[in-house]
Order: C-alpha cells, then sequence, then structure tokens
C-alpha cells in the first residue's frame, strides 16, 4: 500500500488534505461516552466525519486492493454529522456554561426567550410608546429597581389620566409608580429568561449526546481505520522525502542491508556533513555474529540501533533507510 501511495501523488495529496481536517477521533469518542465532550470538540466530530467521504473516494480511486477494502469499512455517519451540524453553531464556544452554543431555529421556546433575553431594552422601550399614546401620558417613564421590579412611573400632573387596570405600587414626591398586567407578564419572562435559555440548551446537548451514543462503536471502528492510514501516507512521505527504499522481507534467516543509515541520526548531522552509510551482511552458513570495535563516540552503537531500526521498519510495513 505504501507503495500504491509513492506511485499515486495526486491520490495521495487529497487523502493527506481530508485527514488534515479529521481530529484525534479516539480521544473525543471517549469523552463523548463520559458526557464530558464539549460542543466546540463535538463540532470537531461533525468535521472529522464531513471529511470521510471524500477519503473513502480517494482510497477507492487508488487501485490498490488493500486500500480499498479499507475504504470500503470507512463509515461517513451522515445522519449524525447532519444531526451535529443542524444543532450546533460552526464556531461553538469550548465551553458550556456561558450558554450560546445551540443554533437559532432548533427550538422556538429557546428563540423566543433569547429575544427576551436580548432585545429587554426595545421591547421596554416599545410598550413605554405604546402605553403613552394609548393613554396621553406624554411624560410615561418605564423604569425597573430591585424592590418592585418594572413599573411605569406617571407624573402627578398626568395620575388622573391612568387606567383603572394600573395598580399603584409605590409613591414619591413627584410621581407614582405603577404595574400592569402585561409589564408583570414580561417582567417574569426577562428575569426567568437566563435561567430557562440555560436550562433548555443543557436538555437539548443532552439530547444531542445521546442520538451520538449508538454511533460509538462505528466511530471506534472508523478511529482505527483512519490511524491505518495515517500511518500508511507518513510511511511514503517520509519514504519520498528521505530516499528510503522498498525492502524485501523474506522468510530465510539471512539479514543484508547496503547502504544502511540511521533514520534518525542522519537528521541530526551537522550542516554540510551526512551520515556514513554501512552495509550488513548476516548470514547462519557464513557469518552470524559481527564483533565491533573502535573508541568511543565511533559509532558503534549508532550501527547497532540503525539495523535494528531497519528491521523494524521493514517488519511495520516501512520503506527503510538502505
Amino acid at each position: 500500500m505504501v507503495e500504491s501511495l509513492l506511485n499515486q501523488e495526486e491520490t495521495a495529496e487529497q487523502m493527506k488534505k481530508q485527514l488534515r481536517l479529521i481530529g484525534d477521533l479516539e480521544r473525543l469518542i471517549s469523552k463523548a461516552a463520559l458526557k464530558k465532550i464539549t460542543p466546540r470538540e463535538t463540532v470537531q466530530l461533525k468535521r472529522s466525519l464531513k471529511a470521510l467521504p471524500l477519503l473513502i473516494q480517494a482510497a477507492s480511486a487508488s487501485g490498490n486492493e488493500g486500500l480499498k477494502e479499507l475504504a470500503t469499512r470507512l463509515q461517513p455517519c451522515t445522519a449524525l454529522a447532519e444531526r451535529i451540524e443542524a444543532t450546533l453553531p460552526e464556531e461553538a464556544p469550548a465551553t458550556v456554561s456561558k450558554g450560546g452554543y445551540i443554533r437559532p431555529g432548533v427550538s422556538d421556546e429557546l428563540d423566543e426567550l433569547r429575544s427576551i433575553a436580548h432585545s429587554g431594552k426595545e421591547h421596554l422601550l416599545s410598550l413605554q410608546m405604546k402605553e403613552s399614546e394609548k393613554t396621553g401620558i406624554t411624560s410615561l417613564k418605564v423604569g425597573f429597581n430591585n424592590v418592585f421590579g418594572y413599573y411605569m412611573e406617571v407624573t402627578h400632573a398626568h395620575k388622573h389620566k391612568v387606567p383603572e387596570d394600573w395598580i399603584r405600587k409605590q409613591t414619591l414626591t413627584n410621581a407614582e409608580r405603577y404595574i400592569t398586567p402585561e409589564l408583570k407578564d414580561y417582567e417574569e419572562k426577562i428575569l426567568g429568561a437566563e435561567e430557562k435559555i440555560q436550562a433548555l440548551e443543557e436538555k437539548l446537548y443532552a439530547e444531542l449526546m445521546a442520538a451520538i451514543e449508538p454511533f460509538f462503536d462505528t466511530l471506534q471502528q472508523n478511529a482505527s481505520l483512519i490511524a491505518q492510514l495515517d500511518c500508511l501516507l507518513s510511511f511514503a512521505q517520509s519514504a519520498k522525502n528521505n530516499l528510503y527504499r522498498k525492502p524485501e522481507v523474506n522468510e530465510s534467516n539471512r539479514l543484508t542491508i547496503k547502504n544502511g543509515r540511521h533514520p534518525v541520526l542522519e537528521k541530526l548531522m551537522p550542516e554540510g556533513e551526512s551520515y556514513i552509510a554501512n552495509d550488513v551482511i548476516l548470514d547462519p552458513d557464513e557469518q552470524q555474529i559481527l564483533v565491533i570495535t573502535g573508541p568511543n563516540m565511533s559509532g558503534k552503537s549508532a550501527l547497532l540501533r540503525q539495523t535494528a531500526l531497519i528491521c523494524i521498519m521493514a517488519q511495520a510495513g516501512s520503506f527503510v533507510p538502505a
């Protein structure tokens, strides 16, 4: 599969582009299972799922049977992605404490409460103008204090115009303060709106969490398959960038490495210097043991480690620095 990705650069680039959009699925799923996932992380889960169709398409078009088979096992969970997108805004907050993480249109009740909470001053001004026109009290004012809540204030010069259904709550030197059924009803709404908004958003978010739960197994499988693709693409990218070669792995007891290099140390060489490649040949019929001697810092342990790393990389399915 690594060789196929090396030979199809366009396919590899398409896959890498989609993988960059995918978050740490295993971490996101575990947090969702514990009901600890934040709105922002849930949106990242949605973005990860929406990247899968193009990833599946690229893997399917690669021509490699292994990649095709892997693509058939990836599930985009379209219904879940659409549910998250319909519920949460694209720029969702990192916490639920401040609210604002449910999209407008999800709940009529929530939209109404938000309208009350966010446009309270406009509504009160509109109510003041309406009552002033209806009663002819030009100096009418709507105010608020912690004792009486919202009230209509009327100067003594206009108190004879006050309708009978207004209830007097306070007398001042120059004015009287009243409440009306409409004002009292609105007061209850506006004062309880924030608390109700928080409770309703938490309820809607809990429903979204419950909708994610049936997808846990599928998401776990996706995470495993995506990790495999990510690993294979990393192998291909490393092979291309570092001039690695495809190893031949067989069942013999012979190890033959020509011009082997240490994949880490060669990256740490001072500028202008290059790593000196080494051959290693071990054959049980001829030479099964090598005795390596030399002064300190001459590269003895580097040769041992590079041999081990080349063998491990080959067994993992990677191209090797040799």
